[in-house]
């Protein structure tokens, strides 16, 4: 089952990291905490009256569109969990802010591109897969994921690999000596 932080498992999510990380000037492992924290708050704070479709591809969304100002989430729970990550984590508040609007521009880019593969799928039942609680639109999260070039990630293996790496060779074989032939 697919979940937000499988994000972090592909090269887009390394990169993301990579990218607050530098425009922030913080610590790698800090800032993959408080995108954990903050992803599924994000994800639980989009609904049907604030949810606005994005044009953008996730894999081709660049980080400076990232840092764009959006209005989806409310300023004022906005206000509070920006509060929660300067005293939690204690960083700055225009780090937090920007923290804040890139979370919410991923969570809106994923569920937008998902809206637009499955159309027939609830924004409930997005939000619950994303958040780990369902598996319903896991296909599509793990499509939109892996869209990027670079992407294959190793979220859903091959049937041919899952044979490979589950055989015990210890196991007898279903076909016991029989090699072939008559």
């Amino acid at each position: 089952m697919a979940n937000i932080l499988d994000l972090f498992k592909i090269s887009s999510g390394k990169e993301l990291i990579q990218n607050t990380r530098k425009e922030l000037n913080l610590d790698e492992d800090l800032v993959l905490q408080i995108f954990a924290s903050l992803l599924p708050w994000s994800i639980s704070k989009v609904d049907h009256s604030t949810s606005s479709k994005s044009d953008a591809k996730f894999s081709d969304l660049k980080f400076a569109d990232l840092l764009s100002e959006s209005s989806i989430i409310s300023a004022e729970d906005k206000k509070l969990i920006n509060s929660f990550l300067e005293n939690a984590f204690k960083i700055e508040a225009n780090n937090s802010v920007k923290f804040t609007i890139i979370a919410e521009n991923i969570t809106v880019s994923i569920i937008s591109e998902i809206q637009s593969i499955n159309g027939k799928l609830e924004l409930t039942e997005i939000k619950r897969t994303l958040l780990g609680a369902s598996k319903k639109a896991s296909e599509e999260f793990v499509k939109v994921i892996t869209s990027g070039a670079n992407d294959s990630a190793d979220l859903i293996k091959p049937a041919g690999r899952i044979a490979l790496e589950d055989k015990d060779s210890s196991e007898d074989s279903i076909l016991g000596g029989f090699t072939g032939g008559k």
